[in-house]
């Protein structure tokens, strides 16, 4: 997904509905990959969270 800019969310991304994919594979990006780059931003976000807290 490169060029698309992220919002890092604060609360966990919630999965597109099977509805708001058209299911044709050519939609750049698919609403599935926008809800897996930023399910993966906030687990890393949540993950940068705990190394803080340890480090204290």
């Amino acid at each position: 997904m490169d060029g698309i800019r992220l919002r890092i969310p604060t609360e966990e991304p919630v999965a597109p509905e099977s509805s708001d994919c058209c299911g044709s594979g050519s939609c750049c990006p698919c609403v599935w990959d926008y809800y897996r780059a930023q399910q993966k931003a906030w687990l890393a976000r949540d993950s940068d969270a705990e190394t803080e807290a340890s480090s204290d």
